[in-house]
């Protein structure tokens, strides 16, 4: 049986992030398990026509590997791919890594991790990262008769590579983030698009020029440029970002004064203008930027439904209120199971209680990082990691923080720690108190705030406040054992 001092679940992002810092500190042996054939998690998953980044590219990268030749502002998804294709490759992590490989269940036998393997085989590892995302199980509606649809019925995140809505009657579900984006793709190429509402969603104008030759030649050829490019974006979006969640803003009612704008100049009837306008603050849900999604509008060949679908016939979507529509296709734009990885893996910690049971009554985390019994567990992107920035700065300073632990275990002596409950609530409620004083619980329901009061998804304060916690490890908040 293999055994590895860490074990980190996921190839994404997160996950080459921590073993390329793993691999900085001299912490070698360590193993990446990849339930897919390749590296990119969410920007390998995510195909979908006009899928691409909504964070400056120059932002959304690591710090450590700046790329100069984006192609333009705001890069499609399949150029994350690609440079995350190349990261893997330039810190020679894909030796380090098993595809087509998922860990099934974790278990903590007092000592050190047993992981189960989707092909059956187990191994053992002294400390485990969890790196499977926070948007990354598709939610689905639970249709009892989907599975009679006579046609192609998919969510974004599996879009087929062999699909094809030309001429076809479409139902889009949904209008989150990726609706916005392919929707209006799809438009162009189908008999009639759906698009199914039901609420609608703020989307601001986008700015995305293409990089000229000239750009990223100078970019290429003077690195304190480049450092200085991504300096400047993050300080806008740091402070932008901060104060676009406070209610009653200046950026927050411009963002807001703009995005009704956006509407009135890209939508000719005024009752679909109504229709498309958010009763709610611009960011009490995730908003997104995109010049073509209210303007597809005005296409006679788009519909736009108010209501939630029901049920599903052999060629038609049922809506809530018994309206039948005749459809060829199904597209599932409903989002994700944010940042809840009981989704995807059965983990189970000291005692053999496992993480759904500790996470039953709400999910709780100590700095977004670890839970009270889960011994030597880490989460990368885990519940309260979301933010109006980029994801990277945060996994950058979680992998900082696991060895800053990792190291504080070595020097002590002692085989694993885990934070005390009385830490994980204080933290969590002190998130709450934070979350309360933001726009995003005030209005609306989304997978940012779900409705019940309780936000387990959004960091509710800047990234520089994210990594100072982060750079506080504070070894008298855990237990600890031998």
């Amino acid at each position: 049986m293999n055994a590895y001092r860490v074990a980190i679940i996921g190839a994404g992002i997160s996950g080459l992030c921590a073993g390329i810092f793993l691999d900085r500190a001299g912490i070698g042996s360590f193993r990446i398990f990849e339930k897919a054939d390749d590296v990119g998690g969410t920007w390998r998953d995510n195909r979908y026509p006009g899928v691409e980044c909504d964070v400056p590219s120059h932002l959304y990268s690591y710090s450590f590997a700046p790329r100069a030749d984006w192609s333009r502002e705001f890069a499609p998804g399949g150029e994350i791919h690609r440079y995350l294709r190349d990261v893997a490759d330039d810190y020679d992590l894909t030796k380090r890594i098993s595809f087509n490989t998922a860990v099934r269940q974790a278990e903590f036998d007092g000592t050190r991790w047993r992981l189960t393997l989707s092909d059956g085989e187990e191994c053992l590892a002294d400390v485990v990262i969890s790196a499977m995302g926070g948007l990354h199980t598709p939610h689905v509606p639970d249709l009892p008769n989907l599975a009679a649809f006579a046609g192609p019925a998919f969510h974004t995140a599996r879009w087929p590579q062999d699909v094809d809505l030309a001429g076809k009657r479409v139902a889009m579900i949904g209008t989150g983030a990726s609706a916005v984006q392919c929707a209006p793709e799809i438009a162009k190429i189908a008999s009639h698009l759906h698009v199914v509402q039901r609420s609608p969603v703020w989307v601001g104008p986008k700015s995305n020029p293409p990089y000229s030759h000239e750009d990223i030649e100078a970019l290429r050829n003077d690195p304190a440029l480049l450092r200085a490019k991504r300096w400047a974006l993050w300080k806008g979006w740091e402070t932008t970002g901060m104060e676009m969640i406070t209610p009653g803003s200046a950026i927050n009612r411009l963002a807001e004064t703009r995005a009704r704008n956006h509407i009135a100049a890209q939508v000719a009837d005024p009752e679909m203008q109504a229709a498309l306008t958010p009763a709610y603050n611009f960011t009490c849900k995730r908003p997104t930027l995109s010049n073509d999604y209210y303007r597809m509008f005005n296409n006679p060949g788009v519909s736009l439904v108010e209501g939630a679908i029901r049920d599903v016939e052999r060629n038609a979507i049922i809506l809530d209120d018994g309206r039948r529509i005749a459809v060829d296709a199904i597209v599932f734009a409903t989002g994700f199971k944010a940042f809840d990885i009981r989704n995807e893996i059965d983990v189970r910690g000291r005692d053999g209680r496992s993480l759904a049971e500790a996470w039953a009554g709400r999910i709780t985390t100590y700095r977004t990082i670890m839970t009270a019994g889960m011994p030597n567990f880490f989460f990368l992107l885990g519940p309260n990691t979301a933010g109006l920035t980029s994801t990277f700065q945060m996994i950058e300073a979680e992998c900082g923080y696991i060895v800053n632990a990792l190291q504080y275990l070595e020097s002590s002596g002692f085989a694993w720690m885990e934070p005390n409950q009385a830490e994980v609530d204080a933290f969590c409620d002190d998130i709450q108190k934070a979350y309360a004083k933001t726009t995003q619980n005030k209005g609306c329901v989304s997978w940012w705030s779900d409705g019940s009061g309780y936000a387990h998804a959004n960091w509710p304060r800047s990234s520089i406040a994210y990594r100072l916690m982060m750079q506080d490890f504070a070894p008298r908040h855990f237990s600890y054992g031998r």
